[in-house]
């Protein structure tokens, strides 16, 4: 993130400033949790509402909010009661550009319906089911995976909104069958609803954020925007109201994928970053300096303690070394448990 931004845009994700409630009010106001790391998504949500990751596993576990595959499309924790409308907007654009992977693993448009369709049914009888108890059904009426086919079918499951996850199976996730309601929101409700709930999650906005993140086109983000009402914030930016400058923390550890990088990015964004960039944000976790993106880090858990190891990719202020200290101690206080912080 350009750390000019950093001001306008921490208060609103809620990384600074009063918490939320609870982890569902988190996820809501964000409108969607990128989950790839399941356990680290936690995190993100964990630090935005002061919840333990007890706290934040007990309400996943009950419902409170689901992960499923939705915008761009990736894994993303929603609420129950968002996702029609999610679905209504991206899922059209998430099977298109689904589709040459589908074919390049032998999926047609036909047999990736009925092997989904197979899927929903399965876990409609005999859910919750984990993935393999869903393929290994599915090998019973023929289904032969090559490459990612599995995962083809049940992304498109999924964008049905006929099931989503269900509560968790030890490590593994399960799926149960979705009772959602009917959207009631127009497509131009729809679209103006997604804009806003962005803006007011995220912060000042370019049409090209929203683009990334939804995966709309640049056509359907501008219109989006304009629907949406959202005031003008000068270089193209837009936001949702009048917002208050906050000091930015000197240091913060978030996890990869936090919704503070969910935006198109520039080279400006990494202006902090000596080396290889792409190594950063394949890390486990992002360092923030001053708002701007500075290194990662990782954790290993231990029986006594977690060990939090930091690699900058700049030189680090007294100030931020202290503020490492206490985002540790931050973290330690989600799992429960002491955290030994290392600084390489």
């Amino acid at each position: 993130m350009r750390a000019s931004l950093a001001p306008h845009r921490l208060r609103p994700q809620r990384l600074v400033g009063a918490p939320l409630a609870g982890p569902a009010e988190v996820v809501g106001h964000l409108g969607g949790v990128q989950s790839q790391l399941h356990d680290m998504s936690l995190w993100a949500i964990g630090r935005r509402c002061g919840a333990t990751l007890a706290d934040v596993e007990a309400s996943f576990a009950a419902g409170a909010f689901v992960r499923t595959h939705v915008l761009r499309p990736t894994w993303h924790h929603v609420l129950p009661a968002d996702l029609p409308d999610l679905l209504e907007v991206t899922a059209p654009r998430v099977r298109q550009a689904s589709a040459s992977n589908s074919r390049r693993d032998g999926l047609t448009a036909e047999s990736i319906a009925r092997w989904s369709a197979l899927a929903i049914e399965a876990i409609r009888s005999a859910g919750p089911l984990t993935r393999p108890e869903v393929e290994a059904r599915l090998a019973e009426e023929g289904f032969e995976r090559v490459g990612n086919a599995m995962a083809h079918v049940m992304i498109e499951a999924e964008l049905t909104g006929e099931i989503h996850s269900g509560p968790p199976r030890g490590k593994q996730q399960t799926y149960v069958a979705a009772s959602l309601p009917a959207s009631r929101r127009s497509p131009d409700e729809r679209l103006g609803w997604l804009a806003r709930r962005y803006a007011e999650g995220h912060g000042p906005i370019a049409a090209v954020d929203l683009s990334w993140w939804a995966g709309l086109t640049l056509t359907q983000s501008r219109r989006a925007i304009g629907l949406a009402g959202l005031e003008p914030f000068g270089d193209g930016l837009f936001r949702a109201g009048p917002e208050q400058e906050v000091d930015v923390p000197a240091a913060m550890l978030l996890p990869a994928f936090d919704e503070l990088i969910s935006y198109a990015r520039s080279p400006e964004d990494y202006a902090g970053v000596d080396g290889d960039v792409g190594t950063v944000l394949r890390s486990t976790g992002l360092l923030f300096v001053d708002g701007g993106l500075a290194g990662s880090w990782t954790r290993k858990v231990g029986r006594q303690a977690t060990l939090v190891t930091v690699t900058p990719r700049r030189a680090l202020r007294r100030a931020a070394r202290s503020a490492l200290e206490e985002e540790a101690e931050r973290y330690g206080r989600f799992l429960g448990a002491p955290v030994d912080l290392v600084v390489a």
